[in-house]
């Protein structure tokens, strides 16, 4: 007989449950546009951690986004005003790139948007206002892992 063993400070949890924390614990330490600028920013922080900065344009308004780093959270700050269910363009900050990639949300059935991480690996989200589609892409999971674990006080960084 097999016996499986829970994994360490999980308890009871379902599989489900133990994959949700984890993805909690992740975020975006180092996100890129297409080519190549920083998407980090320390001139704001959500969570205690430097956001995601990008250019968003909405209803003929361009302004500034500011995405909660960590995988999963979809809080956001905004200096232009966005109504739940609005569809937005978002850009690199430095260069204008758009982040539009060619996957599809399988809900809204528009196009996603990527932070790329280093190694050719993403994060795709949906740019509908309120829609909490979105993925993962490690391309190099040993080295992801390895950047990834911080230590065991501390969050998971991507």
């Amino acid at each position: 007989m097999r016996e499986v063993l829970p994994l360490s400070g999980f308890g009871d949890e379902t599989m489900s449950d133990i994959v949700k924390q984890i993805a909690q614990r992740l975020r975006v330490a180092d996100g890129r546009c297409p080519n190549g600028h920083s998407l980090m920013t320390k001139e704001k922080t959500l969570d205690g951690q430097p956001a995601i900065k990008l250019r968003v344009t909405f209803g003929g308004h361009t302004g500034t986004i500011y995405l909660n780093p960590f995988y999963g959270k979809f809080e956001y700050e905004s200096d232009i005003q966005l109504e739940r269910g609005a569809v937005v363009d978002l850009s690199c900050p430095t260069c204008g790139v758009s982040l539009k990639v060619d996957d599809y949300c399988n809900i809204c059935n528009i196009p996603m948007f990527a932070v790329h991480l280093p190694d050719g690996g993403q994060v795709e989200a949906c740019p509908t206002v309120g829609c909490h589609k979105h993925s993962l892409t490690i391309v190099d999971f040993d080295q992801q892992l390895e950047r990834m674990y911080v230590d065991e006080e501390t969050k998971v960084q991507m």
